[in-house]
């Protein structure tokens, strides 16, 4: 929740865990006139970052983290009014990269105001199985498939002895695009968007003498998530 200060190095490891995410069917190439997706949600989805903070100014920090990504997708394929097959899409593990600003305003009393800003990337290959309501399965594999998100994450918290916990809304455009390569060049097959864009987060700091720090956090409403992670301090 707090800004590192002016000059100061932090570095540290998070991993965030998708429970549940709803998603917005927006096109795809090749359905059928009276084919479309409904229902689709992200079922499970892990990302694995080292970060890397810098303050720029005592309120003010600059972050970049690299690491990896997966994700697992479920819809249903609808022709008509009548259900034709359960549609799963799995990544694999593709490199993952995010970069973002925090802002904090001292309010006194140990209160603060914050922010953060994110943008987040990652790339990957995604094999997607149709399975036939009463029939046989096919499965396709696109070979880029992109997931890209940002937010703007408004925060109050308040230092409590060792722990800082801090709640916030979040504001969040994520969207999931699946190409393949053909004879005119990519084509785009699959696009997603996030169904709810506004949410809730909560969690707190601890910190472990002048250096380290650990986090959790949990998110709501737009998803159901948690993430957990470690900063060391330079």
């Amino acid at each position: 929740a707090e800004t590192q200060g002016k000059g100061k190095l932090v570095v540290g490891a998070d991993e965030s865990i998708v429970f549940n995410k709803d998603l917005k069917f927006k096109s795809a190439s090749g359905l059928g006139a009276t084919q479309t997706i409904k229902n689709p949600e992200i079922d499970k989805a892990y990302q694995t970052m080292l970060k890397a903070s810098y303050g720029l100014l005592d309120n003010l920090d600059v972050y970049i983290k690299l690491g990896a990504a997966d994700y697992k997708v479920k819809a249903d394929s609808y022709v008509g009014s009548s259900k034709y097959a359960d549609e799963k899409i799995n990544t694999d593990t593709g490199f993952a990269y995010g970069l973002g600003l925090k802002g904090t305003w001292e309010l006194g009393n140990d209160w603060l105001l914050g922010y953060d800003l994110q943008y987040s990337r990652s790339k990957h290959e995604a094999n997607v199985t149709e399975s036939v309501v009463g029939g046989a399965s096919d499965s396709t594999k696109y070979k880029s498939t992109v997931v890209q998100e940002w937010h703007l994450a408004p925060y109050v918290a308040r230092r409590i002895n060792n722990f800082t916990p801090y709640l916030g809304v979040r504001y969040s455009d994520m969207r999931l695009n699946m190409k393949n390569p053909s004879a005119s060049g990519w084509t785009d097959d699959h696009k997603y968007e996030a169904d709810d864009n506004v949410g809730i987060f909560a969690g707190t700091d601890y910190k472990i003498g002048e250096n380290w720090k650990l986090n959790l956090e949990g998110r709501f409403i737009d998803e159901t998530a948690m993430s957990f992670g470690a900063t060391y301090r330079f």
